[in-house]
């Protein structure tokens, strides 16, 4: 098991930028010098507020510095950038979470669902076709009623009768980063 460290001095290089790509959290310039810097790092994912690492079974988690945060946004917006050196500093470490094979299936489960909806086209196709279809298999009804309890249980108050509340629905991270038009007119050279 490697030491945990508390800082990390990161230098972006002209190779880093080359390898880079736009907007992707995973393969951003500053994610391809993490990953030279720190070689045991796994899962590096930055965007303008965090850089997230898995490390020896801990997830790390530092604040992107303040002129980072300008690179980053430079280099998504395809604005030239030249290398630069920052410093990861006091990291927040939270346990990995670990996925179950209840997980999995459940995943699974949803993902089956949304590939074959219950409901039938709505823009005057028709569904039947000149050959017939088979009978739908098991695990696609299986698939459909735990989608279906899911969509339910999502419907549900967070508030509970009890008094007590429901967690919040989870909202996934996408690998892809956009800023939306506020931040970026923030960004923009005014005259």
């Amino acid at each position: 098991m490697t030491k945990p460290m508390s800082r990390f001095n990161v230098e972006v290089t002209e190779r880093d930028i080359a390898r880079a790509t736009a907007t992707d959290s995973y393969r951003c310039v500053v994610a391809q010098a993490v990953a030279r810097t720190i070689p045991d790092a796994t899962r590096i994912e930055v965007d303008t507020q965090s850089i997230r690492f898995t490390r020896d079974d801990a997830r790390f988690i530092y604040l992107t510095p303040y002129a980072v945060q300008g690179y980053v946004i430079a280099f998504d917006a395809g604005e030239p950038i030249e290398p630069f050196s920052f410093q990861l500093r006091n990291p927040q470490r939270v346990a990995r979470r670990v996925r179950t094979e209840t997980g999995k299936a459940a995943d699974r489960a949803a993902f089956h669902a949304r590939k074959d909806p219950l409901v039938p086209p709505t823009d005057g196709t028709s569904t039947q076709s000149k050959t017939p279809k088979a009978k739908p298999s098991k695990p696609k009804d299986d698939a459909r009623a735990a989608y279906a309890a899911g969509a339910a249980a999502a419907k549900e108050p967070l508030q509970k009768s009890d008094g007590g509340r429901r967690s919040p629905p989870r909202v996934f991270k996408a690998k892809q980063r956009s800023y939306g038009h506020r931040l970026l007119r923030i960004n923009q050279v005014t005259e």
